[in-house]
């Protein structure tokens, strides 16, 4: 028979909110990168190099991702709403500031600021939210709502190339104002909070996942993965112009990055399921030597096509891999960690991200300016990906066991021994679904009635169901046996 559940999950509405919160990851991000269309001529208009101008981009970044360690807190009390419409107009507002600036230094604050943590604000808050509408369909939700980052990227910066040869930057800054705004108006509208659920004491389930081993791994290698990334994304339109590439030849480049990773988030989101997301996530960062290699070979090779052909070889890897990685991000943490708090766990792992974000860039930039290449930065970013590959992939592809949680918030957990004594009667069994978990990675099976699933919390190692026990996993009727999909 078919478990009953929640309605929401899985609903149309679900499909709405996920579109909406892609709209909004595609204004912010959009209005962020375009910055790399504008920055070779902000560059000759206050006389600096690429270091100081690669900062504004670095700060920006470090505070669109390091807020996050508030914004999943703020959004686990307040809701979406409030988040995005303060978010939006800072962004909208730090942009028409950034157009007036007379010095340099303020544009690290206006645009830091306002496109920075204005949209850092919304952004980790609605992949949380977009958790919480879906089930079956996580993953692939999950991958539309980062898609708004590679459409940003790919749909935002010729925009900006374009207005910036018909009205310079400051007009095309304030262009880009009008058409942010209007999309932040429109997400607002189709963005909706599902349903509250009760999945536990969100607090006590935060300060236990930062504890475990897992969660430092993912953080570790988001900070690699950012300061690679990142940095790159700051530096590769600028950089591709002192190699020799017209303007646009290097803004396409960013284009074809943009474009990449929108393949990269659905082709390996679609694949979660029947792969693991886990797998699939340490599949995503190990493209990144990969790329910085062919990305490094372009500064060897003579030739000012052959150099193009590589460098779009290069743009398209580099998109899939983080494209991908950022996508399946949400799924392996509500995967390994559960739905409880999600939004503040979430937020603790894009602060990491913006740590690396504020390293990046200006590590590029500066690098680049003392040595007056760009072999050493592009070799420097390859050597950190690698870091972060061997750092991953010891990683667990199961759900980490934490205790589990019943009753009002503020109760006592449950132990999770460690010997097994006495197995109870009708225990809890994590064992493989023939149709895979939401993700593709091991799911258990539960049995009722709820005072036999209990006991066993009580006393098997791997019982982790009932640790939140969302009613999307894991949704009993008396008596009956049902897997993770809701098939009996």
């Amino acid at each position: 028979m078919t478990a009953p559940g929640p309605t929401h999950l899985d609903s149309a509405r679900g499909w709405v909110t996920a579109s909406g919160s892609a709209l909004s990851v595609m204004a912010a991000f959009g209005t962020i990168y375009s910055f790399n269309a504008f920055a070779k001529s902000m560059a000759e208009e206050f006389g600096t190099g690429h270091g100081p101008i690669s900062l504004v981009f670095g700060i920006t970044v470090f505070l669109f991702f390091g807020s996050a360690v508030i914004s999943g807190r703020l959004y686990d009390r307040f809701g979406i709403a409030p988040l995005l419409i303060v978010g939006g107009t800072m962004s909208c507002g730090g942009l028409f500031a950034m157009s007036q600036v007379s010095v340099l230094w303020h544009g690290y604050v206006l645009f830091g600021v306002g496109l920075g943590f204005g949209g850092g604000l919304f952004n980790a808050p609605l992949f949380a939210l977009t958790a919480m509408w879906f089930a079956r369909h996580r993953a692939v939700a999950q991958g539309l709502v980062a898609t708004g980052s590679g459409l940003g990227t790919m749909l935002f910066a010729p925009l900006a190339q374009w207005l910036l040869e018909i009205h310079g930057w400051r007009g095309g800054m304030k262009i880009l104002t009008v058409i942010a705004a209007g999309i932040f108006a429109t997400a607002l509208l189709m963005i909706k909070r599902p349903p509250k659920m009760e999945m536990g004491d969100a607090k006590r389930h935060l300060s236990l996942v930062v504890r475990s081993a897992p969660f430092w791994q993912m953080a570790a290698a988001g900070v690699f993965f950012t300061v690679a990334v990142i940095g790159s994304l700051g530096s590769v339109v600028t950089f591709a112009q002192d190699d020799g590439l017209p303007a646009r030849a290097a803004v396409a480049l960013f284009t074809i990055i943009g474009f990449s990773s929108i393949v990269g988030r659905m082709a390996l989101t679609s694949l979660a399921r029947p792969l693991g997301s886990v797998r699939l996530l340490k599949i995503a960062f190990f493209g990144l030597p990969v790329a910085y290699a062919l990305w490094l070979v372009t500064t060897r090779v003579g030739g000012l096509e052959a150099n193009f052909v590589l460098l779009i070889i290069f743009a398209s890897i580099l998109g899939v891999s983080y494209g991908g990685f950022v996508a399946l991000l949400g799924d392996v943490t509500a995967h390994l960690f559960g739905l409880a708090g999600l939004g503040a766990v979430m937020g603790m792992l894009f602060f990491s991200s913006g740590t690396g974000a504020l390293i990046g860039p200006p590590l590029m930039g500066f690098t680049a300016d003392a040595t007056g290449g760009i072999g050493l930065p592009i070799l420097i970013s390859g050597v950190i990906s690698a870091v972060g590959v061997v750092v991953l992939l010891p990683m667990t592809r199961h759900p980490v066991p934490l205790p589990t949680y019943v009753g009002p918030p503020g109760a006592q957990p449950l132990p999770v021994p460690a010997p097994l004594e006495a197995a109870p009667p009708r225990p809890l069994v994590p064992q493989p679904s023939a149709a895979g978990g939401s993700n593709g990675e091991l799911a258990p099976r539960m049995i009722r009635p709820a005072a036999d699933a209990l006991a066993a919390a009580q006393s098997l190692p791997r019982a982790t169901a009932l640790r939140d026990a969302p009613p999307e996993v894991f949704w009993p009727v008396a008596d009956e046996t049902i897997s993770p999909n809701g098939q009996s």
